[in-house]
């Protein structure tokens, strides 16, 4: 198992958007669980940040292989696929996109 995590700066005033963005996908849940399906992924989390006044995503992921989940979202087979990169580039800084360096992943056997 592989996993991933990363911070989205956001643009300044975004805020209604990334509610738009999460109660959008949260209407929208059974495909959202699709595209997991499809990308093998176990888990993905998103959580909001402040750091020094600017605001942030954090997202995390668990899952088979990240380079696949990548792969396949890009191909965008589910309409929620379209809907999450075209909000994300709306709502990200220019060079707001951080991947953290994966440290240590504890799963529960």
């Amino acid at each position: 198992m592989e996993y991933a995590s990363g911070l989205i700066k956001l643009k300044p005033n975004s805020e209604s958007k990334v509610d738009e963005w999460k109660k959008t996908i949260e209407s929208r849940l059974d495909e959202a669980a699709l595209t997991l399906q499809d990308e093998d992924v176990h888990i993905e989390s998103w959580f909001t940040i402040e750091i020094s006044g600017e605001k942030y995503l954090l997202w995390y992921l668990r899952a088979k292989s990240i380079q696949r989940v990548f792969e396949i979202s890009m191909k965008l087979n589910h309409p929620i696929d379209k809907f999450h990169y075209e909000m994300m580039e709306s709502i990200t800084t220019k060079n707001g996109n951080f991947i953290a360096k994966p440290l240590l992943d504890i799963p529960r056997k």
